[in-house]
């Protein structure tokens, strides 16, 4: 974000006012403790990044270091610095200019008019805004220049330590993929995480907790009342944290719009600085908030999320994105990296990426599987089953529920197996006909025992034979189709679950 673009000069009108509404509430609030010097640094870190947080502490400390007689002089050279902060976009002007009255106020002005201190703030200001070039092109001549590199002596810069919200799997300021294949529970995994993310509570498996903080969530596809409402309920979300954003104004402040990463992410990063604690922001699909853009084109793609990248990084904010997979070419033999959805630049700008895949040996089974993490070890896989719970007065809602131990499928392995597990099955080219013509012909003579027309399945190898009918999509999409029903004769140790076809419908009276 450039800051010198964000907001017009300050002029000396306003800065009167910044240093007369300072005042008031340095004599209403008292002197701080120390307690509220460190909740201050500590703000001032996650609004603006560990090196604009650290020039600020050091100017404000140098200043109340420095004996009586030399703190008007130390706080001339705070403005510089300030000053160059500011040119350097690692401080916003206004936050430059409040800093330096708050330190005036703090010091009685240093027993000078406050004239002087107006003075001095108002010329830093105004040096900061004004690029260090533009004077000597204004004495040559020269159309001033609008464009310029950005850039920072890598001996300025201090290093950070990566943090994660999500240990080893979400890292905080960058950008994650989460993709898969529709109805497998990637929309209950985003619940589960705002979850996680809003009570500050622990991951599965014993991987670590998070601290806890607000959540953006954006959702294109679901019913917020309806669904968003109810899953976050299901998976014991703090509401109070998660602000869902259902649409933006038009450009002038009146309508309704979708969210656009093209054009909206600054009112993204408004909202979130008004809220300061945010630590996760939910993207469902991203493919949604692409602003016209087919998501197909690389450069394209990268020009749209670049923004975004770069303020999750600037306000350390973790962004999950959901996306979809698309089907196998070469065979099948297509690595998992290569199936997001889009162009290969949505896979580039994330820095950690992860699928939900069917488990080709049970229906009712997910895995949350790697398929890339640039900043961290390997992950091991995750197992989760959706189950539905009552949240409100006949309202219900899919949960997830991990299991507790990691697992150790190959994502590549996984999805591959997941998706021939049809052809596997005997389901390749007609296979659910296949299903239905033997469901058929098992069951014309009148119901059947459950165990007898599964014995019956697997001896002409439509069946594998640790599988039961009731796991086995394409048995329950034949049944389905057929209307077959399924119910319980006799009752105790000596009861049976028998299949019948339905009965044929009656001609209707006077046919």
């Amino acid at each position: 974000m450039n800051f010198h673009q964000s907001r017009a000069p300050l002029t000396a009108a306003e800065l009167r006012r910044r240093a007369d509404a300072l005042i008031a509430n340095g004599q209403a609030a008292g002197p701080s403790d120390g307690q509220a010097e460190a909740c201050s640094e500590s703000l001032d870190e996650r609004q603006y990044g560990p090196t604009a947080a650290k020039i600020l502490r050091e100017v404000k400390r140098s200043v109340a270091l420095a004996s009586q007689e030399a703190k008007f002089a130390v706080l001339a050279e705070a403005a510089e610095t300030l000053a160059d902060a500011v040119a350097s976009q690692w401080v916003p002007k206004n936050v430059m200019v409040d800093r330096l009255f708050e330190i005036a106020v703090a010091h009685g002005h240093f027993g000078r008019d406050r004239r002087d201190i107006e003075d001095l703030i108002g010329q830093c200001a105004e040096r900061a805004t004004i690029p260090a070039h533009k004077s000597d092109q204004a004495s040559s001549g020269s159309k001033p220049s609008k464009r310029r590199l950005i850039a920072h002596r890598a001996s300025d810069l201090e290093p950070e330590k990566l943090v994660w919200v999500w240990p080893g799997r979400i890292p905080e300021g960058k950008l994650v993929l989460l993709g898969g294949p529709p109805g497998l529970g990637k929309s209950q995994l985003t619940a589960f995480m705002s979850a996680t993310v809003s009570n500050g509570g622990h991951w599965p498996c014993g991987e670590g907790s998070t601290l806890p903080g607000d959540v953006i969530f954006m959702s294109a596809e679901d019913g917020v009342q309806d669904t968003i409402i109810p899953r976050l309920m299901a998976a014991g979300a703090d509401r109070d944290r998660v602000h869902i954003v259902s649409a933006a104004t038009k450009p002038d402040g009146t309508g309704r719009k979708t969210f656009s990463l093209k054009t909206d992410v600054d009112l993204l990063e408004e909202m979130a600085r008004k809220i300061g604690t945010v630590r996760l922001i939910i993207v469902d699909p991203i493919s949604a908030y692409m602003g016209g853009s087919d998501g197909n084109g690389n450069v394209e793609t990268r020009e749209v999320l670049e923004p975004l990248a770069d303020m999750a990084n600037r306000l350390r904010i973790a962004v999950v994105a959901v996306t979809h997979l698309n089907k196998g070419g070469n065979g099948g033999n297509q690595s998992a990296l290569n199936r997001f959805a889009g162009s290969i630049a949505f896979v580039a700008a994330a820095r950690a990426a992860f699928a939900v895949i069917e488990d080709p040996e049970d229906d009712e089974r997910r895995f949350l599987l790697q398929a890339k993490n640039n900043l961290g070890k390997k992950c091991k896989g995750l197992a989760f089953r959706l189950e539905q719970r009552l949240v409100g007065d006949d309202v219900m809602s899919s949960n997830v529920m991990f299991e507790g131990d990691h697992v150790s499928e190959s994502i590549d392995e996984a999805l591959t197996a997941s998706e021939n597990r049809g052809a596997k099955k005997g389901q390749s080219g007609g296979g659910k006909e296949d299903v239905m013509q033997f469901l058929r012909d098992a069951l014309s003579g009148g119901p059947v025992d459950v165990l007898e027309v599964e014995r019956q399945a697997r001896a002409a190898a439509l069946l594998e034979d640790n599988k039961r009918l009731n796991k086995t999509k394409v048995f329950r999409d034949a049944r389905d189709a057929l209307g077959v029903t399924s119910s319980r004769e006799g009752f105790g140790p000596g009861s049976r679950f028998v299949l019948a076809l339905p009965a044929a419908p009656l001609a209707p009276i006077g046919a």
